[in-house]
């Protein structure tokens, strides 16, 4: 099956999620507890709607929440970030191919067997151009031919690339990566409404209302549960509600009240809770905040001495400060150091000089398109004021999370410079590096900002191409200096997912990522 090189890139969204149990004690298949008949019930509340609840298409961090409910991936990351079973019982690897046996246990939602066929016609379609997955290329990498097999009798499927992406296993155990129920790729309203027989992970659809909430039964008997270091034990919910409330304030409260028992908050709401002994605080670095510039003729960010000056006009302390009230981490990259292969060498940053910048930023239009889910757009108005200062003529567009996804990550609206939030969902270089190079997404790759990097391109091929980690650095050390010194990202800080959590509930972090489908009810 041939496919074009797609950008490899996969972006995600931070957003607060919260989980509350109204809860009589019970057990749903896969819970630890006893009930005599009564629903369990919790709630996790959504910033935003999801775009798709196709996981294959997803974009922004709701739809990867949709995708790790409804659906189970071959393989997955445990607490150390380590490749475990899914779907798949064992595989094995190298950089240009995977084979998987699947687990004999392994169903859809509706209770019908995943076959090895199945997965492979679901795989392929995934990696189809035509299918207009933007994640196809973060699993797959840049190749122009994807081949997945499957053979039913030994419950085997092999994946085949045409060029070497180390990241492969990495890729597939992404949320994005989910398998369908297979027979729901014909019948597009089923695989678009997510109901029973969709999916395959534990839990399915049973009531969508998109802008007020959304309604998820568990899958009777369903086994593949992750083994996870800290998986929680309790009762598995009945029935899990995910309201959307895009107020981090509006979430506190509610959890404050006792009626929700589960929440992540990126801004200066989590501090009602830190000296609460009934709550627990679990912070997660993964969020990582850097200016991008839409690079294509028209907009200012063509103009590297333009990107140069907004770069200089920033301050990255000044925005920690403003963001997380010093809290996070200075990066010196498109992602922080402690990602293996990321850059520390400051001096490759431009140097904040509001002198030099006002000479060249004087009187420039500047739309600022950002995201309100984070901190509640604090890091959007910091560089507006910076830019205003600087002499910018700069409107400022704080948006909601679908909001921006379509106008700035699907690149469908009129943007000059995001303030992206990156969550890292691999811990690896490649998820933010693989925004940068290849087709846009009009043309199904993931290159938002138009970015035609030819170092950073190279350097980012040579590291893919390698399992030699010594050399898959040096690779990534020549791509980033050529990304840095063009002025194609500006890098601020990191901002912790704080995930706190009230007593009655527990759930899974593993890796520093949540895992909604394991929200348990202890209490």
């Amino acid at each position: 099956m041939a496919r074009v090189p797609l950008a490899m890139g996969v972006c995600t969204l931070a957003i607060g999620l919260a989980a509350t149990a109204c809860t009589t004690s019970s057990d749903s298949g896969g819970g630890t507890g006893k009930d005599g008949g009564k629903t369990v019930k919790a709630t996790i509340a959504t910033s935003s709607d999801p775009t798709s609840l196709d996981p294959n298409l997803g974009t922004v961090a709701a739809d990867f929440v949709f995708a790790r409910m409804l659906n189970d991936q071959l393989v997955r990351r445990d607490d150390k970030g380590e490749i475990i079973p899914g779907l798949a019982s064992e595989w094995k690897a190298d950089a240009s191919s995977a084979e998987f046996t699947l687990r004999g246990d392994a169903k859809c939602t509706d209770g019908t067997k995943v076959t090895a066929s199945g997965v492979a016609k679901v795989l392929t379609r995934f990696a189809d151009p035509a299918t207009k997955a933007t994640a196809a290329s973060q699993v797959f990498g840049p190749g122009t031919k994807v081949t997945a097999t499957g053979d039913d009798a030994s419950g085997k499927v092999s994946v085949k690339l045409d060029k070497p992406w180390s990241d492969l296993l990495y890729g597939l155990a992404l949320p994005q990566a989910g398998i369908v129920c297979p027979a729901a790729l014909d019948k597009p309203e089923l695989l678009k409404s997510g109901e029973k027989g969709a999916g395959t992970g534990a839990y399915y659809m049973t009531s969508a209302k998109p802008g007020t909430s959304y309604t998820l039964a568990a899958v009777k008997g369903y086994t593949g549960w992750a083994k996870y270091k800290n998986m929680p034990q309790g009762t598995v919910p009945d029935v899990v509600e995910m309201p959307v409330i895009q107020s981090e304030a509006t979430m506190a409260n509610n959890l404050a009240a006792g009626t929700l028992d589960y929440a992540a908050f990126t801004g200066p709401d989590v501090a009602r809770f830190v000296k609460d002994t009934k709550f627990t605080i679990t912070p997660a670095p993964i969020i990582r905040m850097m200016v991008v510039f839409n690079e294509r003729k028209g907009h200012p960010g063509a103009d590297a001495k333009i990107r140069e000056a907004i770069a200089q006009s920033l301050d990255r302390k000044a925005f920690n400060q403003a963001v997380t009230r010093g809290s996070g981490t200075l990066m010196a990259s498109i992602t922080d150091a402690s990602v293996p292969c990321a850059n520390t060498d400051e001096s490759l940053l431009a140097k904040t000089d509001v002198a030099a910048a006002k000479g060249v930023l004087k009187g420039v239009k500047i739309k600022l398109v950002g995201t309100n889910a984070v901190a509640a757009g604090a890091g959007n108005e910091y560089v507006q004021a910076s830019l205003k200062a600087a002499g910018a003529d700069v409107k400022l567009t704080n948006a909601d999370s679908a909001t921006w996804g379509n106008d700035v990550i699907s690149n469908k609206g009129d943007w000059d410079i995001t303030v992206l939030p990156n969550l890292n969902l691999t811990n690896l270089l490649t998820t933010p590096a693989s925004l940068f190079t290849g087709p846009s997404p009009a043309d199904g790759g993931r290159n938002f900002p138009g970015v035609d990097n030819k170092g950073f391109a190279k350097g980012f091929g040579e590291a893919m191409a390698t399992t030699d980690e010594t050399a898959k650095c040096a690779a990534w050390g020549e791509a980033q200096k050529a990304m840095l010194s063009a002025h194609d990202v500006v890098p601020l800080a990191t901002v912790n997912l704080h995930y706190t959590t009230a007593a009655r509930v527990k759930i899974a972090a593993p890796d520093g990522l949540l895992a909604p489908e394991t929200v348990r009810v202890v209490k």
